[in-house]
């Protein structure tokens, strides 16, 4: 149970900047159509590969038998990569922005799967934290992949309604969730 309310919650801050970056691309659609939703299940697919290759990462670091008996180091550098991948979308939140204004009549396919790539890096290091605390393999692939095309849907539509608004917010909350599960995994 432990392990999957963790999973879920690092999935859900994966998410959360899904949805900062698919509102900012919503907010210049003039329509959502299939290939909106096309693209949300790239969303989820990029996610779920790079968690997916995060996690192999992960239990290959542990199949090379540096562990002590007491995993401290593994909770130590689990620890690291939550909070340096938080304070990376919290700085997402807090820098300057200067938004163009231009509408597309369409997604533009390769420049948001661009911006997915540019997730890849928290991607990997939030699934290589779940292969070293030996997270599910099935509750990762589902939490990812199910989490970033469903906030990556809600982020198009909510850029379309509402504009760019939420996509600070949405920053903030992730980083804020990471940050905080890297500091309590250090608590024994």
């Amino acid at each position: 149970m432990q392990h999957t309310i963790f999973v879920i919650a690092l999935a859900a801050a994966l998410a959360f900047g899904v949805f900062a970056v698919a509102v900012q691309r919503g907010a210049m659609l003039v329509r959502i159509d299939r290939l909106t939703a096309l693209m949300s299940v790239i969303w989820g697919a990029i996610s779920l590969g790079m968690a997916c290759a995060g996690y192999g990462i992960g239990k290959w670091i542990l199949g090379l038998d540096l562990a002590r008996p007491n995993h401290f180091w593994v909770h130590v550098i689990c620890g690291v990569f939550l909070v340096i991948t938080g304070v990376r979308m919290l700085y997402r939140a807090f820098r300057k922005k200067t938004f163009i204004e231009r509408r597309m009549e369409k997604i533009d396919v390769r420049h948001d799967t661009l911006l997915c790539l540019s997730l890849a890096v928290s991607c990997v290091l939030l699934g290589a934290v779940c292969g070293l605390l030996e997270a599910g393999f099935v509750k990762v692939m589902f939490a990812f992949f199910l989490f970033s095309t469903g906030f990556a849907v809600f982020g198009y539509m909510n850029g379309r309604s509402n504009g760019p608004v939420w996509s600070d917010r949405a920053y903030m909350i992730g980083g804020a969730i990471l940050f905080v599960v890297g500091i309590m995994l250090q608590i024994p």
